[in-house]
């Protein structure tokens, strides 16, 4: 079992189960600690179930809301991200695999048919299927199957896991989950290159003008087209984004002032205020809670 909600990048770096089994069990937590799961991408399905509380998910820069009992699907090199609001929690259960699992590399009718339209985007299968659903009795039986065999890991696990995902995928196409698309990955790759540019100079000063030239469009372009795909001003996505690295950080530095530099706050006494203000509580007693949980 793994915990969701750690470190990541704007293209995960995690590995997700090794390349003999490309799969991968999460336990997700959120609350006012880790209130939220950063913006990222990868190559491999999603699939997971809200196992009780609330949140918001970004998934293709939609936001959606789950609840308990949500299933939600998400597709191969989506963006997507998570939030709780506050004083809110949410706990999930995820499984994350690669197609490669089921032979996506194989020259055949299953490969072209199914898995390639899903990984390419060709098809788009609905984010979030709600108890209201008419498949989502199957789902949740099937997402079921798949936790009891994970966690039992009784001999010949493996081929009953690869057995459940063919029936899921089987599922999407027969119930007509699926429908064609024309691709929207203009925004999407747009985005990713804006992410990716913040998150790996969110340590140093980063002005619009420049995120705008690396983009080709000019700076008052970049504000309403950033705040328009977010949902936040750039310099509230760059807080939030450095406050949650440096939340990362002080699980294994101490040193509030060196995490404070290291993410860009240059002022001391204002990274105690915007890390109070997201948090809801101040470094030094963020510090503490893990010293806690560590006895």
């Amino acid at each position: 079992m793994n915990t969701l909600g750690s470190k990541f990048d704007l293209l995960e770096k995690a590995k997700h189960g090794d390349v003999l089994f490309p799969l991968v069990q999460y336990i997700g937590s959120f609350h006012s600690i880790n209130p939220s799961l950063p913006l990222h991408w990868h190559p491999e399905i999603e699939f997971t179930k809200v196992l009780s509380g609330k949140a918001i998910y970004s998934i293709d820069l939609n936001e959606l809301d789950v609840e308990e009992g949500d299933i939600i699907f998400i597709q191969p090199n989506l963006l997507h991200s998570a939030k709780i609001k506050r004083k809110e929690t949410m706990t999930s259960e995820s499984f994350v695999f690669h197609l490669n699992l089921l032979g996506i590399s194989s020259a055949d009718v299953c490969s072209i048919r199914y898995f390639l339209p899903i990984m390419e985007g060709t098809v788009r299968i609905p984010n979030i299927i709600k108890k209201s659903h008419p498949s989502y009795t199957k789902l949740e039986q099937l997402f079921t199957k798949l936790s009891n065999c994970y966690t039992l890991h009784e001999n010949g696990y493996e081929l009953e896991i690869k057995a459940i995902l063919f029936q899921l995928i089987h599922l999407l196409f027969r119930q007509q989950l699926t429908h064609d698309t024309v691709s929207t990955i203009t925004h999407s790759e747009r985005m990713k290159i804006i992410f990716q540019f913040i998150h790996t100079h969110y340590s140093e000063e980063i002005s619009i003008e420049t995120l705008s030239e690396h983009c080709n469009i000019s700076p008052s372009h970049f504000m309403h087209y950033f705040k328009e795909k977010v949902g936040l001003t750039f310099n509230q996505y760059l807080n939030n984004y450095r406050l949650q690295q440096a939340g990362l950080l002080l699980h294994h530095n101490s040193d509030i002032a060196d995490v404070a530099y290291s993410c860009g706050f240059n002022n001391l006494s204002y990274f105690y205020k915007r890390f109070k203000n997201y948090y809801s509580i101040t470094p030094r007693e963020y510090l503490l809670s893990f010293h806690k949980a560590d006895r």
